[in-house]
């Protein structure tokens, strides 16, 4: 099964383009941008939309059909979901490289050419992020299984809560408490939580 990238792109010659030039080893996704959409709406779009990693063109003022560029984007999409994968994609360095947060996530499109390479870039980004979701979910399941055996001890209670904490920051819109079982008091109830984790895991890989 292909990965999915998101491609948000003004232009929509540009989006076929990166379809055809990827389309051998993902499934890239473009978006519906009228004149004037608001940033809240291609986000919501954006999340709803079942990626594994999010490339976004940085210029994205030029035809005066929006307001505001990639970089803008990338920034807020990054709240809603924190190491997420997100690349800028720009013909633009120069303009790009001060306006973004971290230069590593900035891509010319130039370099694109080597398709390679690049397809190479979009597939490590997004098995370092499965892998860190899968590292919290190893961390969960181990401290689960010790819990069977034995009580767990008040340092090993406090990691249980310290990585369902991490793995809920994952994603900041799934709602208040995924896991109904954050505070420690609550926490005896592992096989629960080891269910919950399966289910907020599930979610992250399908937005």
């Amino acid at each position: 099964m292909k990965y999915r990238i998101g491609y948000v792109d003004e232009d929509p010659i540009q989006v076929k383009k990166y379809q055809r030039l990827l389309g051998d080893k993902f499934e890239v996704l473009g978006y519906d941008i009228p004149k004037g959409l608001s940033k809240k709406k291609l986000l919501n779009q954006i999340y709803d939309s079942n990626i594994d990693l999010l490339l976004i063109d940085y210029l994205m003022t030029e035809r005066g059909q929006l307001t505001y560029n990639g970089d803008v984007i990338a920034r807020e999409f990054e709240k809603l979901k924190p190491h997420f994968p997100v690349l800028i994609f720009t013909s633009h360095a120069g303009d790009a490289f001060p306006a973004v947060d971290n230069p590593n996530t900035l891509y010319e499109k130039g370099n694109a050419r080597k398709m390679e390479h690049f397809s190479e870039v979009l597939k490590r980004n997004i098995e370092s992020y499965k892998s860190l979701i899968i590292k919290r979910k190893k961390s969960i399941d181990k401290l689960v299984k010790v819990s069977k055996k034995r009580k767990l001890n008040a340092k090993e209670e406090e990691a249980l809560f310290n990585e369902q904490i991490q793995l809920q920051l994952l994603d900041t819109r799934f709602g208040e408490a995924p896991f109904q079982l954050l505070h420690p008091e609550r926490i005896k109830a592992l096989s629960k939580t080891a269910n919950m984790a399966d289910a907020f895991i599930k979610s992250l890989t399908k937005k």
